[in-house]
C-alpha cells in the first residue's frame, strides 16, 4: 500500500505595496516563473499584495527570493506619461444577438484551438480589411514561413528581450540506428533520448522573416511589405486563455527606410487604426504602451521603450468582463533591425523601420464578443470584405 500523499502546509509571502494595473500584469505574469516548484497558489492584489503558496521546504527560501525579484520588476515605472491618440472605453455597446457565447472553438492542446466556420468567416473579413490597409500604406505581399533561424533570433536580439516566447525545435538525430530507436521508443523519456536541437525555432512574430530578406540591403527607395503568417509566444500560466493562444495568427506591415518616412508611416498607421476603431464603434483605448519585458533588462528597456514613445497600441474592451487585449501594435524600431540586419538607406546610412502588427485571434475574439460572426450584423466596414455576404 503507497503512502498517502500528504501537501505541504501553506506559506503566505506579502509586501505592502499597491502595483498600478501594468504592474500588476506583470507580476502575475511572472509568478509561474517564481513558482514552478509548487504545488499550487493563489495571489491577491486587494489589501497587500499578498501570494499563497504550497511547497516542499527544500524550495521555500529560493521562491520567496523569487518572488521579492519579480515585485522589484513590476514596480518598473515608464518615465513617460501614457499618451492616448484614441478613448471609446466607456462606450456602452451591448452584444447583438447571437454574439453571447464564444466563438466556436475546440481546444486540442496547450494554448492550441480550432475555430469552426463562423470565426473563419469573421477572421477573413478582418484579413481583408488589414490588407486593404496595408496596400492603402504602399506594401506588397509577400509569404513566409512558420519557422524561423536560429541565427535570425539572434540578429534581432529577440533572445535577449523576449526570451519567455521563444519555442525551440528539435529533430531525430541524423543516424539510421536512431530512427529505429525513436520508433520503437516505448516513453517519452526514450524518444526524447533521440532529440537534438534544430537551428530553428517557431516564429514569434511575422517581421523577423522580412528582415532576414533584406539582410545586407542598399534601399534605393523604402520598401513597405506585408505577410501573414502563423506564429507561436509561450507564457508559462497562460496557454489555457483565448487571447494569449501558443499558436496564433498575425499579420504585419513593415516600413524599412529612413528616420522621418518610418515616423510618418507610424504616424499614418494610427490615423488609420484609430479610424477603423471609431468606424467599428466599439469599446477600444489606442495609447502609448510598453512589451512584455520580464528578465532583468525590464527597466532599462522599458524606460527606452517609453521615453522615446516607440510603441502605441490598440486595446480592446472584452466583452463580459471588460478585460483590456491589445489587439493591434504601431512600433517605432528606431535603427534597432537596421543595424542587426546590415540594412542601409541609400546614403549608406543604417535604415530605419516600423511595424503594424494585428493579432487575428485576439481580433476575433474582441470583435465576435460585440458582434458575433454573422456579416448581416457586422458593420459596413467589415460586410464590405466578404461581397458574397452582404
Amino acid at each position: 500500500m503507497s503512502a498517502p500523499i500528504v501537501t505541504p502546509a501553506p506559506r503566505v509571502w506579502q509586501a505592502d505595496v499597491r502595483l498600478t494595473p501594468d504592474g500588476r500584469r506583470c507580476f502575475d505574469d511572472l509568478l509561474p516563473y517564481c513558482l514552478d516548484e509548487a504545488w499550487s497558489w493563489e495571489c491577491d492584489h486587494a489589501d497587500q499584495l499578498t501570494v499563497v503558496y504550497h511547497v516542499d521546504d527544500n524550495a521555500a527560501e529560493k521562491i520567496g527570493q523569487r518572488l521579492t525579484e519579480a515585485l522589484e520588476r513590476a514596480r518598473v515605472v515608464p518615465d513617460r506619461q501614457a499618451r492616448i491618440v484614441y478613448d471609446s472605453w466607456s462606450a456602452d455597446v451591448a452584444p447583438v444577438t447571437g454574439a453571447e457565447g464564444r466563438p466556436d472553438r475546440v481546444a486540442v492542446g496547450p494554448g492550441l484551438a480550432v475555430h469552426g466556420p463562423g470565426p473563419a468567416r469573421l477572421v477573413r473579413a478582418l484579413d481583408g480589411l488589414f490588407l486593404r490597409l496595408a496596400r492603402g500604406w504602399g506594401a506588397d505581399e509577400y509569404l513566409v514561413p512558420h519557422l524561423v533561424a536560429w541565427e535570425t533570433i539572434e540578429r534581432a536580439g529577440y533572445a535577449r528581450t523576449f526570451p519567455q516566447h521563444l519555442t525551440t525545435c528539435a529533430v531525430v538525430a541524423s543516424d539510421l540506428p536512431a530512427l529505429d530507436r525513436f520508433a520503437r521508443a516505448r516513453t517519452a523519456a526514450d524518444r526524447r533520448a533521440e532529440l537534438r536541437e534544430a537551428p530553428v525555432a517557431v516564429a514569434p512574430t511575422v517581421c523577423l522573416h522580412l528582415f532576414a530578406a533584406l539582410s545586407g540591403t542598399r534601399l534605393t527607395e523604402p520598401l513597405i511589405a506585408t505577410a501573414r503568417q502563423s506564429c507561436g509566444r509561450y507564457e508559462a500560466g497562460t496557454t489555457d486563455e483565448v487571447t494569449r493562444l501558443w499558436s496564433f495568427d498575425m499579420r504585419e506591415v513593415i516600413y524599412v527606410g529612413d528616420r522621418a518616412g518610418a515616423r510618418r508611416f507610424r504616424d499614418r498607421a494610427l490615423t488609420d487604426l484609430t479610424e477603423v476603431v471609431r468606424e467599428l464603434g466599439l469599446p477600444a483605448r489606442i495609447g502609448s504602451a510598453n512589451d512584455p519585458f520580464f528578465t532583468d533588462s525590464r527597466a532599462d528597456l522599458a524606460s527606452y521603450q517609453s521615453t522615446w514613445d516607440l510603441k502605441q497600441e490598440v486595446c480592446g474592451r472584452m466583452a463580459g468582463s471588460g478585460a483590456a487585449v491589445a489587439v493591434s501594435s504601431v512600433n517605432l524600431h528606431q535603427q534597432h533591425f537596421g543595424q542587426g540586419f546590415a540594412m542601409t538607406e541609400a546614403t549608406g546610412a543604417t535604415a530605419s523601420s516600423a511595424c503594424v502588427g494585428f493579432g487575428m485571434d485576439r481580433w476575433l475574439h474582441w470583435i465576435h464578443g460585440y458582434l458575433g460572426d454573422d456579416p448581416q450584423q457586422w458593420p459596413a466596414i467589415l460586410r464590405r470584405e466578404l461581397p458574397d455576404a452582404r
